[in-house]
Formats: structure tokens, C-alpha cells, sequence
């Protein structure tokens, strides 16, 4: 029998890394969060759709090309001919980390709208992912909105991952109260522990944990950094320590995470009991690791199959 999908909605990105401190030459690559998982769907064997909004200008195409090497059906995609895909430059200092420069964004308004999203999109599918990155725009919003309950109507198991980044939302209390209002559609909710208290207004996981609790989000996971992660489903919680690894580059650890749980969920459902729980989060503590300990949020790993055993 076929494998079902999963639907992703985002906005993709080219990030411009520096390669050398001299920061004046950069090696272009494919980036934004919900590609990250997308991608990482895809290498897991999974068919993988994206709904994003390209233009048909030299770096729409780039993206579009990246995107069919990694074998990601854009036949839902929006086509626009003054869209420009938005820009992240990453500086090297002297000890050659990485850190963020400028994000750019010549056409804010070219989003993904309402009436871009179809419910054929929809079918054959069994999960649908977004993140916050299409939620601080009014029209973008409003169609992950609509995505969303095409998701519900259709019976998809719905999964967002916060990925917050507050220097795109007009405000610290918008961001916070677009996203709060979304948790009781939610079935799979990830959360950095940072997020977790931005949102709870809280600053601890214990207590953010416990005012999470009353918007019902069947699943919810907490990233806690070198900590680990912590998994709840229903009256069942697990806390799985990471194991000690040599930290390369972070980026893009968190999407190879959700990734994993997403792989998980697609092959097996929910977890049952608390041991399928405490191997879910093994599995995507693994796969969050073996990016952190490589250069790029996309780095090339071995055979995806390989990262299961």
C-alpha cells in the first residue's frame, strides 16, 4: 500500500554563509525551518509536500531545483512572478562560529493567502506541519488558519513547531497571543524550553509545563538543549537526556527533531505506552545530534535508514 504524506507550509529561505572571517564570500543554501523538516521527511523515505509561494526569478529556481534533488512535490506551491525569496546572511568570527547577520526580505507581502490553500492539497495525507513562520503576517496567517482546519475536516494529525523569531513579529505580546490561540487545534506541539516560558509568561519549564497543561495538546514536547528533551501524551511524561556530543553547528537540530517525531507518528501513530514514548524522543534526540555535531541545518548524513538502529 502507498505511504500517506506530509503536508508542510512555509516559507523557504536562502541562507548566505560566509566561508572565511573575512566574511566577503558566501556558499548559498537551501534554508528555512518548515524545508528543514520537509527535507528531512523526505530523506526518511516519506512523500513529502511543501506549500510555500516561489517566484520565477534565478532564486526561485534555485530553491525550486534544491527542493526536487531532495524529492519534495511542489505541485502545490503558489507561483508569482514578483516574488523574491527571503535572505539569511551567517558571519564567521575569528574562531569561525557562526552567527546571524541580517535577514532580508524584499517582497514581505508576497505570502502564501487564503485562497492559495486547497483542500486537494489535503488528500491522501496524515499529518500536516507548520511553524509561526507563516503566522506574523495577516494573509499568511489567515491561511495557515484555513490550512488548518482543511488538516482537521480532513482528519490529518496537525503538528507545529513554535521556531520563534521575535524580530519578524510586530510585538513580543502579538507573537504570543497568535500562537496561544492556535494551541487547542494543535495535536503535536514542539517547544525549545526558551519558548515554552516566552509563552507560559513563566520562567521555568516545571511551571510552564503545568499552564501548558489546560490547552489540551494531545502530544507536547520540550527541547531543554544539552539536557535533552521532555515528552508528554495524556497522563504519561519521560524525560530523555542527550547524549554528550561534540556541538559543531545547532542549526537546525530542533527541525531534525520534529522530523523524527513526525517519522515516528507516520510509520506507528501516537506512541502507546511510555516506552514507545521514551523511544520516539530517543530517536529524535539522536537525529538532532547527528546534525549539531555537522556544519549547515541540512548537512549530508549516512543512509536515513541507518539512523533508526
Amino acid at each position: 500500500m502507498a505511504l500517506k504524506g506530509i503536508l508542510s507550509l512555509g516559507d523557504a529561505f536562502i541562507d548566505y554563509v560566509a566561508r572565511s572571517s573575512a566574511n566577503n564570500c558566501f556558499e548559498r543554501n537551501l534554508g528555512g525551518a518548515s524545508v528543514n523538516v520537509a527535507v528531512h521527511i523526505s530523506r526518511f523515505g516519506i512523500p513529502s509536500y511543501y506549500i510555500t509561494k516561489l517566484g520565477n526569478k534565478e532564486d526561485s529556481k534555485f530553491v525550486e531545483l534544491e527542493m526536487q534533488k531532495e524529492k519534495i512535490n511542489l505541485a502545490d506551491a503558489v507561483r508569482t512572478p514578483t516574488k523574491k525569496i527571503s535572505k539569511v546572511f551567517v558571519h564567521l568570527d575569528a574562531s569561525g562560529e557562526r552567527h546571524f547577520h541580517m535577514y532580508e526580505n524584499e517582497t514581505p507581502d508576497e505570502v502564501v493567502f487564503e485562497t492559495d490553500i486547497k483542500a486537494k492539497s489535503f488528500v491522501n495525507k496524515s499529518i500536516f506541519y507548520c511553524g509561526s513562520g507563516t503566522l506574523f503576517h495577516p494573509h499568511a496567517r489567515t491561511a495557515t488558519k484555513k490550512a488548518i482546519s482543511l488538516a482537521k475536516k480532513k482528519g490529518l494529525i496537525v503538528a507545529f513547531d513554535a521556531n520563534i523569531r521575535l524580530k519578524r513579529w510586530a510585538s513580543e505580546e502579538e507573537c504570543r497571543q497568535v500562537i496561544i490561540e492556535l494551541l487547542p487545534y494543535v495535536d503535536v506541539l514542539k517547544l525549545s524550553e526558551e519558548e515554552l516560558c516566552f509563552l507560559m509568561e513563566v520562567n521555568t519549564v516545571e511551571d510552564g509545563m503545568v499552564i501548558l497543561e489546560k490547552f489540551q495538546v494531545p502530544f507536547q514536547l520540550i527541547t531543554i538543549g544539552e539536557r535533552g528533551a521532555i515528552g508528554r501524551l495524556s497522563e504519561q511524561k519521560v524525560h530523555i537526556p542527550a547524549k554528550s556530543i561534540r556541538v559543531i553547528d545547532t542549526n537546525g537540530s530542533g527541525d531534525a527533531f520534529m522530523a523524527a517525531i513526525l517519522f515516528c507518528i507516520h510509520g506507528r501513530g501516537f506512541p502507546h505506552t511510555k516506552e514507545e514514548l521514551r523511544d520516539y524522543i530517543a530517536l529524535a534526540n539522536k537525529m538532532g545530534a547527528m546534525v549539531a555535531t555537522k556544519k549547515g541545518a541540512l548537512p549530508n548524513l549516512p543512509n536515513y535508514q541507518t539512523i533508526l538502529f
